[in-house]
């Protein structure tokens, strides 16, 4: 057979892709959905046409910039005006469902693998808590649902990733110095060491880039497609600068997303159109590369307990916790029902997976990887084709999704 370098692989689904896309909106295929198709056909399997290496160190290199920059991307969208507006859902969502979704998934995980390393098993739940609206777009997008509940679930996706980031930071050096001469005391400051170092030099560039920018632009001194460039060259300055200083590049950007929006309220959000289009093309290839690796979460689905945490996951490990977050607030049932649901697990967890298999070796980062990639696949799935059926039975206030 003729193989192909991944990129000719990838740019060749995307054109055909581009060409079919909205008709394919129409039966609830999604991006996420096409792409992990094409990287099953094309790259899945033993004899690949397209070869994907995802343990190479350039594509873990662009894993961690990709997720740099997603963390980033997010973090200058989420103002704070628009975080007040929201009401009290997105803080009730990210401050009491965030830490009892962790802990949920946590006692999950240690009752079906008891023989699993604590460490490991919070490694999973803490990649699994962030979500990633994206594969729930069309509802997110669809003006019959409440305003107020889409703004929750897009402030809710694009903050807790970012909160995830650190807690997977932290399990995933713990559970590699399990069985090693390293003691926890020595890892916990080794991982507080680099997180201090992100969150210096997130703020100080953030919050000096947008300063910077924002007085530029009410100075009539900068152009908008120059400004474009910019802001997508402070996630990437942010994210090295940090590696040389032997900080977490993927937290710095993530800090320094939140400091360009602190100090620059008023930015235009066209201003961050390169950054979504960078964005959407690094996310592409790394759900293509995920296509090629469903043969094996596939084959990690024949042991019941990989695919009953999945399930779980999804449905009472997600629900259960924002049900209880939501308590007080009069939502109708359908409502919570819809924020409990919509929880989808993509892309940020995809990537905290093939990160914290960096370190850990045999069954650790085999159980790593198996629960979170079923648990993301059955999600693509699930969320994508459910989402336009929701949109369209969701009317008037008895209505029942």
């Amino acid at each position: 057979m003729v193989r192909v370098y991944g990129l000719i692989g990838l740019a060749v689904v995307l054109i055909a892709w581009a060409a079919v896309s909205a008709r394919a909106a129409r039966y609830s295929v999604t991006v996420p959905i096409a792409l992990l198709l094409a990287g099953l056909l094309l790259a899945g399997g033993d004899d690949p046409m397209v070869d994907v290496d995802v343990s190479s160190s350039t594509v873990q290199q662009l894993l961690q910039l990709t997720l740099a920059l997603i963390l980033f991307t997010d973090a200058t969208e989420i103002s704070l005006r628009r975080l007040w507006s929201a009401g009290r859902l997105p803080l009730r969502l990210l401050l009491i469902g965030f830490p009892l979704t962790v802990l949920a998934g946590w006692l999950t995980g240690t009752v079906l693998f008891p023989q699993a390393s604590v460490w490991v098993i919070a490694l999973v739940a803490a990649a699994l808590t962030a979500t990633d609206a994206s594969l729930a777009s069309v509802l997110v997008r669809d003006e019959r649902i409440p305003h107020d509940l889409r703004t929750a679930v897009t402030v809710e996706s694009g903050l807790n990733d970012g909160l995830a980031a650190p807690l997977v930071v932290f399990f995933a050096a713990a559970a590699a110095a399990v069985g090693t001469e390293r003691s926890p005391g020595l890892v916990l400051g080794h991982t507080l060491a680099e997180l201090v170092i992100a969150l210096v030099v997130g703020v100080a560039a953030g919050a000096g880039a947008g300063l910077l920018l924002g007085w530029a632009r009410r100075r009539g001194w900068s152009a908008a497609r120059s400004e474009r460039l910019a802001y997508l060259a402070v996630g990437v300055l942010v994210f090295e600068a940090t590696h040389v200083l032997h900080g977490n590049g993927i937290v710095a950007a993530f800090v320094a997303g939140l400091a360009v929006r602190a100090v620059d309220r008023d930015l235009p959000e066209q201003h961050l159109q390169t950054s979504h289009d960078v964005v959407a093309l690094l996310s592409a290839g790394v759900w293509f590369a995920f296509g090629s690796l469903i043969p094996h979460t596939l084959a990690d689905l024949g042991d019941w307990r990989v695919l009953l945490y999945a399930v779980l996951s999804l449905t009472v490990v997600r629900m259960l916790p924002v049900a209880l977050s939501l308590l007080g607030l009069r939502r109708y049932p359908r409502e919570v029902w819809l924020l409990s649901w919509l929880g989808p697990r993509g892309l940020p967890s995809v990537i905290f997976a093939l990160i914290g298999v960096q370190q850990l070796t045999g069954l650790s980062a085999q159980l790593v990887v198996s629960l979170i990639m079923a648990t993301v696949l059955l999600s693509v799935l699930a969320h994508g084709l459910s989402a336009t059926p929701i949109a369209q039975r969701w009317s008037g206030p008895g209505a029942r999704p």
